[in-house]
């Protein structure tokens, strides 16, 4: 049995569509769709998780194509005429410079960690570079094709219901007491310390992403205004600086790769990590917009930030999935909290 006999096997085994299939596992439904065709396999640290939520070997979902290289050329799917545009800003073998350092330091008080904090303009360059090579290019959307929940207002509104009943299973288990009040993981503490009012910014983002985001499916991703090829998952770990030469950027962990507003990425990368305050997060916002606007001469920056509020609304409930399944990053959490209530709510910082 190949990879994509498993894992289809795997996803009817367990009466799931492509999008419940999807949703479990954080990913987009394309990507679920590209590994059932044996298009691409996911990455290792996908078929870890896959194997941890579903109780199933990485050698069983492998099946006899378990020596085919997840890191292969066509591991994201995509054509090697999309790959082009963008080939100097991925990570793979074609002479990225080794003395280079990782996005995830960018919190620590190390001579990396400095270096990540004095090259943030030069990340949000390259995110730029990303988002307006593909700026309304329907050429490139109609071979990646628009997500199931772009597809129409009703699926945008179950893709929401399902965000609000992680939701409502998370509040559940933290006002039982079920959430632990400390979690120790990889020499680091997290402390739970979130307050009834911090946990009605979640309901309250959810009401709101009824009546804003829904009305986008017709006006922005439908038509193919205004939006972009996405990392998807642009976290700071994905995120590597080089030490020589221009400092350059580069990406990895693209299997999420979609369409989608560019502020999916500034959120993930800014207000759930680097900076969720509105007052020190503007100048990096600002400095993309001004990049950006030189491929997308109509994106208002009144409409960019509302996309941000709003990007910023949907990553808050990236962390209570997190939460759910046991990874209790309440850093994060808190973050996207403090994004929303300086962003969406106008809070200064206390």
């Amino acid at each position: 049995m190949t990879a994509a006999e498993s894992l289809l096997e795997l996803r009817k085994n367990n009466n799931l569509s492509q999008e419940e299939f999807a949703e479990k596992l954080m990913i987009t439904r394309q990507a679920v769709s590209r590994w059932e065709t044996g298009e691409t396999v996911p990455n290792t640290d996908t078929l870890k998780i896959i194997s941890e939520t579903f109780g199933i070997s990485v050698n069983s979902l492998l099946g006899s194509a378990q020596n085919t290289k997840p890191d292969s050329k066509s591991r994201y799917g995509l054509s090697n005429e999309i790959l082009l545009k963008f080939r100097d800003l991925i990570v793979n073998d074609n002479g990225f410079n080794m003395d280079k350092v990782q996005g995830c330091y960018y919190d620590e008080d190390t001579a990396d960690g400095v270096f990540i904090r004095n090259h943030y303009k030069q990340i949000l360059q390259a995110v730029a570079r990303w988002h307006g090579a593909f700026w309304e290019n329907n050429a490139v959307f109609a071979q990646i094709g628009l997500d199931w929940r772009y597809e129409s207002k009703e699926n945008l509104l179950v893709h929401i219901s399902a965000m609000e009943k992680d939701f409502k299973k998370y509040r559940k288990n933290e006002e039982s007491g079920k959430i632990p009040a400390v979690w120790e993981f990889e020499e680091r503490r997290f402390e739970n310390h979130i307050t009834p009012d911090q946990l009605d910014c979640f309901a309250n983002a959810i009401d709101r992403l009824k009546s804003q985001y829904v009305e986008l499916t017709e006006t922005r991703f439908q038509p193919g205004h205004n939006i972009t090829i996405i990392h998807g998952d642009m976290h700071p770990g994905t995120v590597w600086v080089s030490k020589t030469g221009k400092n350059d950027v580069r990406f990895d962990g693209l299997q999420a790769v979609r369409i989608g507003l560019p502020t999916e990425d500034l959120a993930m990368l800014i207000a759930l990590h680097i900076e969720p305050d509105r007052q020190k997060a503007l100048p990096l916002l600002d400095f993309y917009y001004r990049l950006i606007s030189e491929n997308a001469e109509d994106y208002s920056y009144e409409t960019f930030m509302s996309d941000y509020k709003i990007a910023i609304m949907e990553n808050m409930f990236f962390t209570v999935r997190l939460i759910n399944r046991g990874i209790f990053d309440f850093k994060m959490r808190d973050k996207a909290i403090r994004a929303f209530e300086s962003f969406v709510l106008n809070k200064l910082e206390n």
